[in-house]
Formats: C-alpha cells, structure tokens, sequence
C-alpha cells in the first residue's frame, strides 16, 4: 500500500509538472498570441481602428514626442510662434531716426495771390518709441516723442509787400524751417516672417504736432520776412494734425533687439500759415530707421 500511495504521489507532481511545461511551452504561447491577435482584427473590423481609443493615444502620444525633439534640435520652446519669433516683452522700447522730404501746398487769394510753393527740401526726424503689444503677438499701439524739423517754402510776386505796384519786379522767395514736437497715435500690424527673423508690418494712425519756434531761412532775401514788418510777427500756427502710414520690415538681431527699415508718408489736415488768404498744408515722406530694444 505504501509503494502505491508513493506511487500515486509521483504521478500527480509528474503531471502537475508536464501541466506547468505546456502553459510555458512556447508553441502554446505562439498559439494563444495568434488567438489575441485573430480576436483583435475581429474587433477593429467591426468597431473600426480606434475601438478602444489605445491607437489616437498613440498618436497623440508620437506627435508630442516629435514636437518635443523638434524643439530640442531646432532650438525652439514655448515662447515661440509657428511662423514668427514672439516679442520679449509686451512694450518695446526703440529709438528713430527718419530724413524726410517736405512738400508744402500752397493757395492764396487777396494780397497772398500769385504764392506757390517753392519746391522740396530735405530736413530730418528723430526721437524715442514704444511699442505696445496688445493682441496675438501680431497688433502693436505705437507711439512716441518725436522732434521734427520740416521747411515751408513759397514763391510770390515780387509786388508782394511793396506799397506800390510794379509789374516788373523779380519773383520773390520765402523758406522757413517750422520745428515741431510730434506725438504719434498709431497701430502696427505685424505680418508672418517673408525671411529668416524678417517680418513685414504696417503702421497707420496720426499724428499731434506742436509747434516749438519758426525760423526764417535766407533772411535778407526772404520776401515773406521783409514783408511782415521785419519778420516781427509769425507766420505760421502753433500746430498741426496729421495722418501717417507706413510700412516697412523688421529685423531680428537676437531676443531682445531689431533693426526697422520703412517708409511713410505724412498727410498735414490744419492750414499751418497764420494769413487767413493763404492756406499752406504740409505733407513729409520719410525713411524710417530705427532700433528696438
């Protein structure tokens, strides 16, 4: 009976052990994996490729891995845009510096008939900006401080200012420089980079200019200042109000600082000469150079 029981012992622990070897056999694991993947096709087939949402998972999980290597090797993070290097700071400080050529309108009637204008003549502008990001990254308020020196020329008849008529008289001429203190109210519009830390914008707004002093050009000559009781009284307002636009591209030199490049155009809507029978309206194209910081 002994040797039976021992006998019977073995054989369960024999057969126990053969159950174990086939589980971990790997035929029989090949053949359970075949049966998992027979059963997933079944699945997909009827519920589609994302029935149980694990493939958009793994998507989604690529894609953000690729983005990550792509910053990684690209230099990029986040504070930068699909198609343009993100601004710093949200204001941007800059200074300008724009030679402009002035053209001047002239219209009078009474003792001011005969006045035209006197051609156009280079003079300059310079001062401090700032630009303040508001929207997107793409939309700036910018605006200034700018001192800005602009001519004012006329051509008269040489009658002009003389107690007596003489018909025979040379034309006369008369140029003033007028300095103002500008301070622009306008909104740039970035666009997408067209080059490699290049981007196009347009500015457009106005402009209030105070005037800060008046002063004749070529005095012993100057047919307007010898007519006005030596130059004694002034001959133009104290202001004007103007409409600019522009365009132009920045350029990044690194994080913090750029290069503009543009040009604008400066459109006077206040009569600027004091003679109620002369109307005079200024007008300005300039470069614009400057540098933000």
């Amino acid at each position: 009976m002994k040797k039976v029981a021992g006998f019977g012992l073995i054989s369960l622990l024999l057969l126990s052990a053969l159950s174990q070897a086939q589980t971990k056999s790997p035929a029989l694991y090949r053949l359970k994996t075949k049966e998992s993947s027979v059963t997933e096709r079944r699945f997909r087939k009827i519920l589609g490729d994302n029935y149980d949402g694990q493939d958009q998972n793994r998507r989604d999980y690529e894609d953000d891995r690729k983005r990550r290597r792509r910053r990684q090797t690209t230099g990029l993070n986040d504070e930068t845009g699909p198609d343009y290097a993100r601004p710093t700071h949200l204001i941007e400080m800059g200074l300008r510096f724009a030679p402009h050529l002035d053209l001047n309108t002239a219209d009078g009637s009474g003792s001011y008939l005969g006045f035209r204008n006197n051609g156009a003549g280079m003079r300059f502008s310079v001062g401090p900006t700032l630009d303040y990001y508001f929207f997107k990254d793409r939309y700036a308020f910018s605006t200034g401080l700018w001192y800005t020196v602009k001519r004012s020329g006329f051509q008269m008849p040489g009658t002009f200012g003389q107690s007596r008529f003489n018909p025979n008289l040379p034309e006369q001429e008369s140029t003033y420089n007028l300095q103002y203190l500008q301070l622009p109210v306008t909104v740039k519009l970035f666009a997408n980079d067209i080059a490699p830390g290049v981007r196009l914008y347009v500015q457009t707004g106005g402009l209030l200019s105070l005037k800060l002093a008046e002063k004749a050009q070529d005095k012993a000559r100057n047919g307007l200042y010898l007519a006005e009781s030596g130059g004694d009284r002034r001959q133009y307002g104290f202001g004007d109000i103007e409409l600019l636009l522009g365009t132009g591209v920045q350029y990044k030199l690194n994080r913090n600082n750029a290069l503009n490049l543009g040009i604008s155009y400066q459109r006077g809507l206040l009569n600027v000469a004091r003679g109620r029978e002369l109307v005079s309206k200024n007008r300005v194209v300039s470069i614009d150079l400057g540098f933000q910081f």
